[in-house]
């Protein structure tokens, strides 16, 4: 009857995958993965927190550099010395933005005076690029330490 076709009721084992699917797949990811760790490695900028548990003269005796920007774009830079008075400064913004001309050659003159730690504090309208091409500008002008202070 139904056995009796000579095939014995077993199924034939030999059957081809389509593996090129798979293969698509597979070097969309590595391409993916490879343009994803260069993107990241080349836009790394080392921060750390700037305010923390620890008081200034516990972690650091040193003199830091405090740069705040305001709602107007004006630049406030204080330069904070254990046991000594602030020396503060105002930049004024230009137009509604930032003199970046300014800031640059103010900060180069201030950095002269051996200092490696400065603490950014951006206001809530500060805008994000503003934030990374000043701490950039400080890493620039041979500050090693550069903290961000949270909002």
């Amino acid at each position: 009857m139904g056995l009796a076709s000579g095939s014995g009721g077993k199924k034939d084992l030999n059957v081809e995958l389509n593996l090129l699917p798979v293969f698509d797949i597979l070097s969309v990811c590595i391409c993916f993965l490879l343009m994803t760790v260069v993107w990241v490695e080349v836009r790394s900028l080392e921060t750390k927190q700037a305010i923390g548990a620890q008081s200034l003269d516990e972690t650091d005796p040193r003199a830091s550099l405090w740069v705040s920007v305001d709602e107007k774009n004006n630049i406030t830079v204080t330069i904070k010395k254990p046991k000594t008075a602030d020396k503060s400064s105002t930049l004024a913004a230009k137009n509604g933005q930032i003199d970046w001309m300014k800031a640059k050659s103010y900060l180069l003159a201030t950095t002269s005076q051996k200092i490696e730690n400065a603490h950014v504090l951006p206001t809530k309208t500060t805008k994000y690029d503003q934030v990374i091409r000043l701490m950039d500008l400080l890493k620039q002008n041979g500050i090693k330490d550069v903290g961000l202070s949270p909002i």
